[in-house]
């Protein structure tokens, strides 16, 4: 079990978490190897009827609020301030000049300027950035992409037939917490964008006509067991799993099948590549797509690094959205850029930047938001926020709420607590569309 220990959490060493492990474990009895995420078995809600996807740019670290959606005139001081505001294709709205592509794409993008937070430490500030919930008691929370999953499955059959794709992926880096749904709503994780996810294929001396032998073998040696919902959830995550690596629809994760010209344009890094693969995935049919980002975390040295970082974020952010608008996508599909924080308006005696939690920006374009507007206001260092704070909870029930989903919803957990889908959040409404 090696090979599957980095891909599992930490929360699952217990009865679901050997769930987990099991399907994997009897798969690679069959296969000789492992399926690592199995998704979406016969408990799924999958009721949505929309075509509502989510691309969440996650933007680990936090990049620093005046460096790119809250530029300030005021801040002259080039040591600390490298780059001014820059004029974009929506009256009014202006961003930091290092991402001149994004300005070119202003009108589609909704800037929320006065996020707060309330965990200063990564582990506890990105639960809480991913979930909804701080993570002070004995409750597990489902995060973001667990949640889109488990409400709504699949995108209808009007977009693409799913054809056993999973309904939540997550590029270069694995998923948070599933929470109290259990391990089939985690991600199916892709840790490289320019290669196929591991373990799809038939290892050295199994053939299809094989497998397909071992695994009819299999399903008549358990005909006869009983179906718990134990048993049920277990054989719903095989087949999903055999789904999965049998389905059509594989060619949405080749990235060589793109045009080298609209590889270049996304940008060669794992950040950019990620984008378009992101594209690609909602083209087939994922209602959630996690997109992870190199980390804004420099406690010294904040330039250059965050300058590369910067334009990676440009090119990726700018073309997916162009794409998208140009596919006829983009008003069915929400983009959130985001990180767990962000960062001091001050240098630190490194050169670096710590984290912030007293304001920092978000950035949504497309399908439930208004373009070229921007909300709440911070002072003139981009310092502390000086209108209309928006919290957490409040944000994800603002991306919730633009797909569909009633970000109130309750479930009872398996101690049978009630627990909302966002801890006493309510929606921007002025940003919605």
């Amino acid at each position: 079990m090696n090979h599957l220990k980095h891909r599992l959490p930490l929360q699952l060493a217990t009865r679901r978490g050997v769930l987990q492990a099991s399907v994997a474990t009897t798969l690679s009895g069959l296969m000789g190897h492992s399926v690592s995420r199995v998704f979406g078995g016969e408990d799924a809600a999958g009721a949505a009827t929309n075509e509502k996807s989510i691309v969440l740019l996650w933007l680990e670290g936090g990049p620093f609020q005046h460096d790119s959606f809250d530029p300030k005139d005021e801040s002259n001081d080039t040591t600390k301030f490298k780059y001014k505001p820059r004029e974009t294709s929506a009256d009014g709205l202006r961003f930091s000049e290092s991402l001149p592509l994004l300005c070119e794409q202003a009108h589609h993008i909704a800037v929320i300027r006065s996020m707060i937070g309330n965990e200063m430490e990564h582990n506890l500030a990105q639960y809480h950035a991913q979930t909804g919930w701080r993570n002070t008691g004995p409750i597990s929370a489902p995060a973001m992409g667990s949640i889109v999953a488990h409400e709504m499955g699949m995108t209808p059959m009007t977009r693409a037939n799913p054809d056993g794709l999973p309904p939540f992926v997550s590029i270069g880096r694995k998923g948070y917490s599933s929470g109290h749904f259990g391990p089939a709503y985690l991600p199916t994780v892709v840790w490289d964008p320019n290669q196929l996810p591991e373990n799809l294929g038939l290892p050295k001396g199994v053939d299809k006509t094989t497998f397909d032998q071992r695994l009819a073998m299999l399903n008549a040696i358990e005909s006869g067991k009983s179906q718990s919902r134990t048993r049920k959830f277990f054989d719903g995550g095989r087949a999903n799993a055999v789904k999965f690596m049998r389905s059509s629809k594989l060619a949405a994760f080749d990235l060589s099948q793109e045009p080298e010209a609209v590889r270049a344009a996304y940008g060669d890094s794992r950040f950019g590549r990620g984008c378009l693969l992101a594209r690609r995935l909602v083209e087939s049919g994922v209602r959630f797509i996690q997109v992870g980002s190199e980390s804004y975390d420099q406690h010294s040295g904040h330039h250059p690094r965050q300058d590369e970082l910067f334009k990676r974020l440009d090119r990726g952010m700018s073309q997916l959205i162009k794409e998208l608008d140009e596919r006829g996508l983009l008003e069915n599909t929400l983009i959130l850029a985001v990180g767990e924080f962000g960062r001091t308006p001050h240098m630190n005696p490194s050169d670096g930047r710590d984290h912030w939690i007293d304001c920092y920006s978000a950035a949504l374009a497309g399908g439930g938001v208004k373009g070229g507007i921007s909300y709440g206001a911070t002072t003139k260092f981009s310092g502390e926020v000086s209108d209309n704070p928006v919290t957490i909870p409040d944000l994800m029930s603002t991306v919730f709420t633009a797909v569909g989903i009633d970000p109130h919803k309750e479930y009872n957990d398996q101690f049978n607590r009630p627990i909302k889908l966002v801890d006493e959040g309510n929606p921007v409404e002025d940003i919605l569309a």
